[in-house]
């Protein structure tokens, strides 16, 4: 368990570092610009998506490039891996805990940040059993 713990952490963290960063930027900026908690909600969402997978997708495809191996089956791994767990993160649970949790805690980019640890909960759950079956499963 402690070999797939560091595989998960060495595959998660710098991803989520990125990911951190856009969600509590994102979620500033568009609270700042129009005073909307829903709206900012949803801007931490899509922010910390976007920084999320250009990261894992920079260097999922690079590694792909670099070892002559299917970009096809590079996306499709992607897919698997993440697409289960993401609808139900994306559109309900993540924007859910962005706009509940800022309005307990009394710093806004702290229930930002909280939201986000929690949303990551329920996240990544789903995430590693479906890499994992993948990798057990499916040849790269």
């Amino acid at each position: 368990m402690r070999n797939k713990s560091r595989e998960w952490l060495a595959r998660y963290i710098p991803a989520e570092i990125c990911a951190t960063a856009g969600s509590i930027l994102g979620a500033l900026i568009i609270l700042k610009l129009t005073n909307n908690r829903i709206l900012a909600a949803y801007a931490a969402t899509l922010c910390e998506n976007t920084g999320f997978y250009l990261f894992i997708g920079i260097r999922d495809f690079t590694h792909s490039i670099k070892h002559k191996k299917s970009l096809l089956k590079t996306l499709r791994n992607l897919i698997l891996e993440f697409g289960p767990a993401e609808f139900l993160d994306t559109f309900i649970i993540r924007p859910f805990w962005m706009y509940t949790l800022p309005l307990f805690i009394n710093n806004y980019a702290l229930g930002i940040f909280t939201a986000k640890i929690v949303a990551d909960i329920t996240f990544y759950i789903p995430t590693i059993i479906s890499y994992e079956l993948r990798k057990k499963h499916l040849k790269d």
